[in-house]
């Protein structure tokens, strides 16, 4: 099975002293021999939804085998609660990819992480509703990490001893729990 990590920073792990963050903890854990996955990272730090927009079908064409089950699993938005990208642009640009990739491939949407500063935050919360109206609308599985991370001390003080957006290695440890249980079952069967 193929697997597409597309996102920002927070897909790639910066700020992962163990270089996997949460997509790399994800496959380790599901296939530990490294062979029934074949995994690419398409996170790229500071990447918008409109940047993830004009990249990821050429991305994502550049790496697909045909031949085998392809899962785009999409983690955006945190750099435009960052940059202060407008609630609509951003919606755009997420509806415009997702519409894209389901009518292509198997596609998820995990929502963006909160953030410690109060004002970012604020635009995570308010950008993680919207993406699950747009997956809700397009029949797309949603999953709102911003919430429970939210309400996980232990990932808040991964956060404060980071940067206050990326998570420290910890942090990314429990970003895979909770991600893990959500994708999981899309991938699982195609792993016997």
């Amino acid at each position: 099975m193929q697997l597409l990590f597309i996102g920002d920073s927070l897909t790639s792990g910066v700020s992962d002293s163990e270089r996997l963050g949460w997509a790399g903890r994800i496959c380790k854990q599901l296939d530990p021999q490294g062979a029934k996955l074949t995994a690419y990272n398409l996170g790229v730090r500071a990447s918008t939804t409109a940047h993830i927009e004009s990249r990821w079908e050429k991305e994502a064409a550049d790496r697909v085998n045909p031949d085998a089950p392809v899962l785009l699993i999409f983690c955006m938005g945190a750099p435009d609660a960052v940059k202060d990208i407008s609630l609509e642009q951003s919606k755009a640009c997420a509806e415009n990819i997702l519409h894209s990739a389901k009518n292509n491939y198997a596609t998820l949407l995990i929502t963006p992480p909160p953030m410690i500063n109060e004002e970012k935050d604020k635009r995570t919360i308010n950008l993680s509703a919207e993406f699950n109206k747009i997956c809700s609308k397009l029949d797309i599985p949603c999953l709102d990490i911003n919430s429970p991370l939210r309400e996980n001390p232990a990932y808040i003080k991964a956060l404060k001893e980071s940067d206050g957006v990326h998570p420290n290695a910890e942090g990314y440890g429990i970003m895979a729990g909770v991600i893990s249980k959500f994708i999981s079952p899309y991938i699982l069967p195609h792993l016997s």
